[in-house]
């Protein structure tokens, strides 16, 4: 299988810099995002595909690694077009054999054509008696791999569909990937995210610690809806764009190692940290979160934040059990 273009995916140069491949993975992050997609399968596949991307291009290592065999990769198949005598195979396994048969029909065709020139009539015969051979062989393993293609595919769709149907829901949570940046991990447990697409206001977290995080902002005023709840990795910044007007505070969950198999209250909330777990709640008080867009003039103006997280900067925060983490 072709090697996926992980810059074509974030439509950015391979010589691109590092902010570069960012500010690009949050615009097209936010644009194919599940929750602003919804139901959309071709936009969840690409939001996907942006985040492998971004996981592999982000990481010096790792797009050293891919650039490297990304780069032969593409040498190579080059080189064997042109080296090979014949076609160059593509597509799926029915095409495939197509493109043998034929091969086959045509190498067998030039060998019969090359040996009536030399040799005396009478061999003729023979010749078109290896060509039907080759040919009824090349039909028998095309229907061969056609039957055995079409099987797997049954039996693959049919084995998913009872596993999905006899599997739990947290066993079907183990298969999933591990989290990456912008991913919303609590949505299903706290209803669906809240945007306001005409709004500028937004907040930037810096984590500067080795911690993961979840962060949620929260309604101030009762009931204390968590609007948005998004993870982030150790080390790294993140932003939380289109916020509706309103006050709002903080809740954060710290830890590392996630797993799908972690949950809390009764295996209620599914998914979390391994090791290292903390709660924290930021800004519920008179240093709460205000989000106002305001006329300076003949001008908008919104409200921007910028907070740097971790789990030892206790500076406007207070720690909180799992339960009030949690709490709708």
């Amino acid at each position: 299988m072709a090697e996926k273009n992980y810059y074509i995916i974030l439509e950015v140069k391979s010589s691109a810099t590092f902010e570069e491949i960012k500010s690009s993975y949050r615009i097209l992050a936010k644009k194919y995002h599940p929750d602003k997609n919804i139901g959309n399968k071709a936009a969840e596949e690409y939001f996907k595909e942006i985040q492998q991307a971004y996981t592999v291009l982000s990481n010096p290592e790792k797009r050293r690694k891919y650039d490297l065999k990304f780069s032969y990769g593409t040498r190579n198949q080059t080189q064997q077009k042109t080296n090979s005598g014949g076609p160059q195979y593509t597509g799926n396994a029915y095409q495939f054999a197509q493109q043998q048969a034929q091969y086959k029909q045509q190498q067998a065709y030039a060998q019969t054509q090359k040996k009536s020139s030399t040799q005396p009539e009478k061999k003729t015969e023979g010749a078109n008696w290896q060509i039907l051979v080759s040919v009824g062989i090349a039909l028998v393993l095309l229907y061969f791999i056609i039957s055995y293609s079409t099987e797997k595919t049954t039996a693959s769709n049919t084995g998913s569909v009872a596993a999905i149907e006899n599997t739990t829901e947290a066993e079907v949570l183990i298969s999933e990937p591990t989290m990456n940046n912008y991913d919303s991990p609590y949505t299903a447990y706290f209803g669906q995210e809240i945007y306001d697409e005409q709004s500028k206001n937004s907040i930037a977290f810096l984590n500067g610690s080795k911690s993961e995080a979840v962060v949620c902002l929260v309604e101030k005023n009762a009931p204390n809806k968590t609007i948005r709840n998004i993870y982030m990795n150790s080390e790294t910044e993140i932003k939380m764009n289109q916020i509706p007007d309103g006050k709002y505070f903080l809740k954060i969950y710290y830890g590392a190692d996630w797993s799908a198999k972690k949950t809390f209250l009764n295996e209620t909330v599914k998914g979390g940290f391994d090791r290292e777990n903390s709660f924290l709640k930021l800004n519920d008080g008179p240093d709460a979160l205000v989000m106002k867009k305001e006329k300076r003039g003949s001008l908008d103006s919104y409200s921007t934040y910028e907070i740097k997280i971790g789990p030892d900067n206790k500076q406007n925060a207070k720690v909180i059990s799992a339960e009030a983490f949690f709490k709708k």
